[in-house]
């Protein structure tokens, strides 16, 4: 019976550790994220060009539009595209999604449309907001 009961205590201990750990995570996945569109708002004024960021559940590529069409951005290390590290991660908006992505415009005027973004990971969620002024907030 003590032995049970110390497994037990143990396995909890583990699955609240593992736990706690996954939250870290996704915060610190909608911590990178909110850096990375605030760059590439500002890239975007800055260039006097359009750039784009698409997100599906598993990964999220940026795209810059030159000579009509949009193109990955390739030659930046920032704007690489990326793997999210979380596995099962169900990414939501209330932006209109496009077969599988939500696709996102920052173009050369500093207003955009106001959004958010949803990360969530089995009971785990992680809401990242934008006014559309350039301000990302993270609940």
């Amino acid at each position: 019976m003590v032995v049970l009961l110390i497994l037990g205590i143990v396995l909890s201990t583990t699955s609240l550790s593992i736990s706690r750990n996954d939250g870290r995570e996704l915060n610190r996945e909608a911590k990178r994220l909110a850096s990375l569109l605030r760059l590439a708002r500002e890239e975007a004024i800055l260039r006097n060009t359009s750039i784009a960021i698409h997100l599906t559940d598993k990964n999220y590529e940026f795209f810059k539009h030159e000579d009509q069409k949009w193109s990955p951005i390739i030659d930046d290390n920032l704007f690489r595209k990326r793997e999210f590290a979380i596995p099962n991660l169900l990414v939501t908006s209330n932006l209109e999604k496009i077969g599988n992505e939500i696709r996102i415009i920052f173009g050369l005027e500093p207003i955009s449309i106001p959004f958010h973004l949803t990360l969530s990971s089995a009971e785990l969620k992680v809401s990242l907001i934008s006014n559309g002024l350039g301000q990302f907030t993270i609940y």
